[in-house]
Parts: structure tokens; sequence; C-alpha cells
């Protein structure tokens, strides 16, 4: 299992220096050729995942190196909390790795300034392998496809259900949207006293987006928050604040973990990535026995959140075909699938998804959250925040809500406020 916070985390906040500073210019639209023979020396980085996954990487080094004889693959990982200045300093410095692993919010700013490799150009053949909506995840500017997907998480709904059976819920449909859910939480309150979920500061925004609130416009340069469907729905959560539906203080105070309240009994739902079952099996046992599972939220649309992981080929490699080779090799369902089954991660690719591993009629709840979640990758309905969203941003939307959510302003006002806040941000960038 990934224990590592950075694994596939939301939290960039580092990203914001790639974002901010050093890529000015135009941006470079010129394809390149990466045909020619597969040979040769090349990087590779990756962000936070030796030694956990030492072995894994190594095997699938050795193994490109005995499919393509005469290559040699020098592998380096950094600290996912440097990751973006490093980035950042390498590009400048046109001294990019060959072969990256990127998040999204560090990998839009070199794909906006087309300083990698467009694998729709490149690997476009592969296109049909994918998770649909992993590869549209990764379109930036004029870069179609600016990685490869390649390990990516989506959450599952974890709800108490001794809770439930208090509140009359445990027959009743599990909600399907933040909407539905906020309305189920004022039942959970009014019937037991206790919270139904739990808002965050950095779940704020994929509630917005899995509501169809778009956050950004197409190009990232200005706030799209103040909206019907947002302001609608910040209303009700002022209303479920008032209910009890939201722990106390957890909005107006600093906030604790939502996955600490869940598993002291002090709410009836928590969306989450499987992996987190876990933890909550180790720290509250009789909290964990009392879960059931449902679909994650926004699943029936647009959809729910994904967070992917992408293999990048800067421009600037001295060794374009055997870069962008090998990137196909470690994105291939064989590799990606041996990644899961190691880790809490899933697979970008519809092949590896059909393996038992993910479609299995596992009696635990670990495997059936996993069985969950892949079926939501599988039929297409996940979404990705905009790489304009990082941590910034999410903070300050959070602070510009807040004050609407415990009712000191009307919603209409903070979403507004929080819109002209934001674009000023992102028009900084």
């Amino acid at each position: 299992m990934v224990r590592r916070t950075a694994f596939l985390s939301l939290a960039a906040a580092g990203a914001l220096a790639v974002a901010g500073c050093g890529l000015g210019g135009a941006p470079q639209t010129g394809a390149v050729d990466t045909s020619g023979q597969v040979t040769g020396a090349i990087t590779f980085q990756t962000l936070q995942l030796s030694p956990t996954f030492d072995k894994y990487l190594h095997g699938v080094i050795a193994g490109f190196e005995k499919k393509y004889p005469g290559t040699k693959v020098t592998w380096n990982d950094i600290p996912s909390n440097s990751a973006a200045r490093k980035t950042n300093a390498d590009a400048v410095a046109k001294s990019l790795p060959d072969v990256m692993d990127l998040d999204t919010r560090t990998l839009a700013p070199l794909a906006r300034k087309g300083l990698v490799v467009d694998m729709a150009t490149s690997a476009g053949d592969l296109k049909a392998g994918f998770v649909p909506s992993a590869w549209k995840s990764l379109t930036f500017g004029s870069t179609v496809e600016a990685a490869l997907p390649w390990y990516l998480n989506t959450p599952v709904l974890l709800k108490n259900s001794a809770l439930l059976e208090q509140a009359g819920l445990t027959s009743a449909p599990d909600p399907a949207s933040y909407t539905e859910l906020v309305e189920a939480s004022t039942k959970v309150a009014q019937a037991t006293g206790k919270a139904g979920f739990q808002p965050t500061e950095i779940g704020f925004p994929n509630y917005l987006l899995s509501l169809g609130v778009p956050l950004v416009n197409d190009q990232g340069t200005e706030a799209v928050v103040n909206t019907p469907a947002a302001v609608a729905f910040v209303d009700s959560l002022a209303e479920l604040q008032k209910s009890g539906g939201i722990p106390a203080d957890s909005v107006a105070a600093q906030q604790r973990s939502e996955i600490e309240t869940f598993q002291e009994g002090g709410t009836a739902y928590l969306e989450t990535g499987g992996s987190r079952l876990k933890i909550i099996q180790q720290n509250a046992p009789a909290v964990y026995s009392k879960i059931t599972l449902g679909k994650p939220l926004g699943v029936t649309g647009p959809g729910t959140w994904l967070v992917p992981h992408g293999i990048a080929v800067p421009k600037t490699s001295a060794n374009l075909p055997t870069a962008v080779a090998f990137a196909k090799f470690l994105t291939s369902s064989e590799n990606q699938l041996a990644l899961a089954k190691q880790s809490s991660v899933f697979p970008s690719t519809t092949a590896a998804l059909d393996d038992p591993f993910f479609t299995g009629d596992g009696t635990g709840l670990v495997s059936k959250a996993r069985t969950i979640s892949a079926a939501s990758l599988k039929n297409g309905t996940t979404v990705v925040l905009p790489a304009a969203v990082d941590s910034e941003f999410s903070t300050a939307l959070w602070s510009a809500v807040q004050p609407a959510i415990i009712g000191e302003v009307p919603a209409a006002q903070a979403l507004a406020d929080a819109q002209t806040k934001l674009t000023t941000i992102l028009k900084a960038r």
C-alpha cells in the first residue's frame, strides 16, 4: 500500500513555481521527430516513489533494456515538494530529464509552452487503450496529449451504517451528488444529532466541479465560480451548518482531518480513496465494522474527481526515440497492472482495469472499494480539476466561502468576491 503523502496527493502548492516564473515567451508549437532507432542512454525522473517502489521500477527498467539492447535508463527520484521548482529550473536551463513522472499541475505550464512531446502525434495509436477521462486530462493549450497517462486515483463513498440506520436511511438510495449528500446529511442531523459530512478546503473545488461549475475558463486565466449552481450549493451548506449537519467549528476554525472525524463516528459519509479504509480499520475498528460502500458522488454526471499522473517527454531530450519508447513501455497495461497490485493506485489502461484484481467479487471492504472505483474509471464518469485550480486557488476559494457557510454573508456575495480575487490570482501568474 502506498503510504507516501505525495503519491497522488491533491496538494501541489509547489507547482506555483512553475506556473509563476521562468517560462515566459511564446509557446513552442513546432512538432519534433521522435522516430528513429531505440538505443542509447536516457534519464528518467519520478516523484517520491523511492524506496517503496525501487524493486518495481528497477524491474521495469531491466525489462526495457532487455527488450531494446543497447539502451541504458538512469533513474532519479526526487521529493515531490521540490518537483515544481526543479522542473522550472531545469526547463529554463534546457536540462529536463528525458522522461518525467508529473502531476497535471506541474505538467501544465510545460505543455502550454509546447515544451513536451505531443503524445497524440507520437503515440496516438495508443489512445484507444487508455481510460478516456485520463487521456483527456492531459490536454493543455495546443498540446493535445502532454503525457501518456500513468497511475490514477478516484474515490468511493464510505457510509456509517449505524448512523444511517438511526436516520432511517438504510434502504434509501445512496446520494449521487453533493446536492443529494447535503439533503441526506440534513436527515442525519435531525435524527441523530450527528453531522452528515465534513466539507473541506481541499475538497471544495471538487464539489463544485462535480456539480458542473467549471471553476476557470478554458484558458485558465479567469475564475468561474459565481454560478447559480455554486450559489445554490453554498446556500445549502449554510442551511446544513445551522441544522448541525456539518461538524461544529469545522468551517470556522482550523480544520481537522475529515478522516479523523469520520473514524470517531462524527459523520455519516466520507468520500475518499479506498486506501484510507486500512487507516480506519487500524485506528477505529468499531467504526470500520459499520462501514458500507457506495458509488462516488457525481458518478451519474458530470463526474467524480480523478487525480492523474502522466509520463512526459520534454522536447529537449537528446534521445527522443528511446525516451518515447520507454514512456510507452512504462505505461503499458502489463506494467501498470503490476504497479497497481502493489499499491493503492489505479492503472490508466482499460485492459489493466479488466483484470480480476479490479473486477472480482472480493468480500473485503478494500476489495469492494477497488471494484467500485475501477468501474467509475472504466465507465468514463470521472473529471479532472483544471490545472489552474491548485492549492492557492483552493485556499482562496475556501476562505471566501467560509463566511457564507456560517451565515455571515450571502452566498452570492461570497462567490462574487471569490471570483474577483481568484481571477486576480490567475492573471498574475
